[in-house]
């Protein structure tokens, strides 16, 4: 099973609590700190399209592009419920290729920290590159390696009426990988169904997050700590990037 077939069909359920309208918020912040309007947005990582739509609703042109097909389906399903023309494309964020190139590119929610190699991290800001116009500005979350290093390790369980989950997190002492294993029953109609996946995190310092930007062909222009315009500083949870692509 894809390590993401299962996770979609709770995901919107696990992330219930988090205020997506408030990320779309502070993006906008961002832009009017760089004086950018964008007219075309893409947003890589898009999942069950939880930014994605917020962005459309609020006036712009915005295309979500996920490696998982599950979860685009639900982000589909969303969209035409609320009567948004989205386009969704399953692909992988190292290596996709669109014929169109965009203002803004965002990725957010922790999606790169999926990238657990350097240079699965340099492929990424390389299509990035890519599919920027001149002058067009990449804007996208890590969760931080601290942070990640600072997770307590061990086994918890949610039993609820139509969800149990067993879940087990480490991290590897000295390694860049925080390593959870979901194992989840979920009740559709009479029926349970089974599903285990797991899933990898690795948490990058801001000096290795510019050296692959820099060989992408991107320019860092801020990092901050998360919501705030605040430097980061060893008790951040979440980094903020603000990257662009060098103007012609």
């Amino acid at each position: 099973m894809d390590r993401y077939a299962g996770l979609a069909k709770i995901y919107d359920y696990l992330v219930a609590g988090v205020d997506f309208e408030g990320w779309i918020d502070y993006l906008e912040q961002i832009l009017r700190c760089f004086n950018h309007t964008p007219d075309k947005i893409l947003d890589l990582a898009c999942g069950t399209g939880n930014t994605t739509l917020p962005l459309v609703k609020r006036g712009y042109r915005a295309a979500g592009l996920d490696v998982a097909p599950e979860m685009l389906q639900i982000a589909r399903q969303k969209a035409g419920k609320a009567g948004l023309d989205i386009n969704f494309t399953a692909a992988d964020m190292r290596s996709f290729c669109l014929d169109e190139q965009f203002a803004l590119i965002t990725c957010f929610h922790d999606g790169l920290n999926y990238l657990t190699e350097d240079t699965d991290l340099r492929q990424c800001f390389e299509r990035v590159n890519e599919h920027l116009v001149p002058g067009g500005l990449f804007v996208f979350d890590l969760n931080a390696v601290l942070w990640l290093a600072g997770t307590a390790p061990g086994t918890a369980m949610l039993d609820e009426k139509d969800i149990t989950m067993c879940w087990e997190s480490s991290y590897r002492p000295g390694g860049p990988c925080w390593e959870i294993k979901l194992t989840a029953f979920v009740r559709e109609g009479e029926i349970y169904h089974k599903f285990t996946e797991t899933h990898r995190e690795r948490g990058y310092t801001p000096d290795e997050v510019q050296a692959a930007m820099s060989r992408a062909g991107l320019k860092l222009l801020a990092v901050y700590d998360a919501f705030t315009f605040n430097p980061v500083h060893p008790g951040s949870r979440r980094h903020f990037y603000v990257a662009g692509k060098p103007p012609v």
